[in-house]
């Protein structure tokens, strides 16, 4: 009986050690790619704040496309769809014509935003840069929906 329990307690040790080890990997990859960005990002929780972090995660894009390091473009530019794709719900005070223009915008964005990294992922620079230039537009279409007070003076321009 006792040799019993030891070798049922000794493969229940080699199970739960085995578990350990091969859990411990993805359990760091996914520590890994949270502190990559890939995690949760704080949320804004109004238009203006919106507005604020989608000019600052633009203004990366930009920098990182003009510095032709299109490695980070895929990660931004999730992280600037994301945020766009919240203005509307954060938007309900817009007249509903604003609203409406908001929406589609930020639905064009998203395509935008899409193509633009598909072309970094694939190292297409002018790819890059000819999707930038259109989300720089849309851009100007959604902060012109907004009073300027709105913006704290990022004119996307």
């Amino acid at each position: 009986m006792k040799t019993q329990n030891r070798k049922n307690h000794l493969a229940l040790t080699l199970v739960v050690g085995a578990s350990l080890l091969l859990a411990s990997p993805l359990l760091r990859a996914h520590d890994d790619k949270k502190e990559a960005g890939h995690g949760e990002m704080a949320m804004p929780t109004t238009a203006a704040a919106a507005l604020d972090k989608a000019h600052d995660l633009h203004m990366e894009i930009v920098e990182q496309v003009k510095a032709k390091n299109l490695k980070p473009v895929h990660e931004l530019a999730e992280q600037l769809t994301e945020t766009l794709n919240m203005l509307p719900g954060l938007s309900k005070d817009l007249p509903a014509e604003k609203l409406k223009r908001v929406d589609g915008a930020v639905k064009n964005l998203a395509k935008a935003l899409d193509a633009m990294h598909d072309a970094a992922d694939e190292g297409k620079q002018d790819g890059a840069e000819k999707q930038l230039g259109v989300v720089e537009s849309l851009l100007k279409i959604v902060a012109a929906q907004y009073p300027k007070g709105e913006m704290t003076g990022h004119d996307h321009k």
